[in-house]
């Protein structure tokens, strides 16, 4: 986590197809000015006035099996977390990404596709500092069997837990640092999964139309279908994680503090934003000194092939 504001050099383009809509679509991330935060554009909407989303969490529409946004004219967009996963993970803080379609695309299904076109560019010092949400007091948050929480750290530290009946997944649990380095290594590979019992209900409801095994772990009712297996046992719980990273994009900037989930998902951390920002005491913003003490430093600035505007 560096103390300036960053974001890319070069344009990065990504083609594929969305999970639920089964529809190509191309996006490509361009760099944006300091302060302006992480926006999407319709190019497929030919108003400008029209056709941009904040990606902010004022602006969640749904959170029925993805993350879709959407703006005051009703032009959304959905399965934004993986996306916003690999730049959170990546440390950029400001991008406009221009898609030509309703869906970012689920390409493997996890967000390192996505981190591996960032670490082939170069990443831009804007020269305006970062600004950090400390967390104060803690936030809780239920809804139906999930639960959700920030708390006070010095440290963006995320605890997530999960209980499912199958029996290649039952309960896990991983605490973890959300860094660069961790994120690339420990979270970015964790793709995306879903139950072959539900695919028909899905499918009848318009979503999961793109599924396959190239972007979805698929269990039947006491195996994986994908020939290749997990790419760890905890895979499961380690996408969670990518999800969560994904949602807390949402909150325009960086969080110092935990955040833990049980039986969580995208509803349960969207209402987590939405009530943190609804108790102004529970947080304050920070400058890198005050809010950002981190295991991260400046052997970072070479790896990423940060650069000076």
């Amino acid at each position: 986590m560096f103390n300036m504001q960053t974001t890319i050099k070069d344009d990065i383009k990504f083609v594929g197809i969305g999970v639920h809509t089964n529809t190509k679509s191309s996006i490509i991330l361009k760099a944006s000015e300091p302060g302006s935060g992480i926006s999407f554009k319709r190019t497929d909407i030919r108003d400008p006035n029209k056709n941009t989303i904040k990606a902010n969490y004022k602006n969640v529409k749904s959170t029925y099996y993805c993350t879709e946004i959407s703006n005051d004219y009703d032009v959304s967009v959905l399965t934004i977390e993986h996306l916003l996963a690999a730049i959170f993970g990546a440390n950029i803080d400001n991008l406009e990404i221009l898609i030509d379609g309703p869906e970012v695309p689920i390409l493997d299904g996890s967000s390192k596709i996505f981190m591996d076109g960032i670490q082939d560019n170069k990443m831009i010092n804007q020269g305006q500092e970062k600004k950090f949400i400390k967390i104060l007091e803690p936030i809780a948050v239920n809804y139906n069997n999930s639960y959700a929480s920030f708390t006070p750290n010095d440290k963006l530290i995320v605890d997530a837990q999960i209980d499912f009946k199958h029996q290649l997944i039952g309960k896990q649990k991983m605490e973890i640092e959300i860094n660069y380095d961790n994120f690339l290594n420990e979270i970015s590979k964790a793709r995306t999964f879903g139950f072959l019992e539900h695919a028909e209900k899905l499918h009848s409801m318009g979503y999961g139309l793109g599924v396959t095994l190239s972007n979805t772990i698929v269990l039947t009712d006491k195996n994986i279908m994908n020939s290749g297996g997990l790419n760890s046992t905890d895979e499961f719980v380690r996408h969670k994680i990518l999800d969560i990273c994904g949602d807390l994009m949402l909150a325009d900037y960086r969080i110092v503090g935990k955040f833990t989930s049980i039986c969580g998902g995208h509803n349960i951390n969207y209402l987590a934003l939405k009530e943190l920002f609804a108790n102004k005491d529970s947080w304050c913003m920070a400058d890198f000194e005050e809010g950002a003490k981190t295991s991260e430093n400046v052997e970072h600035i070479e790896q990423q092939k940060l650069v000076n505007q």
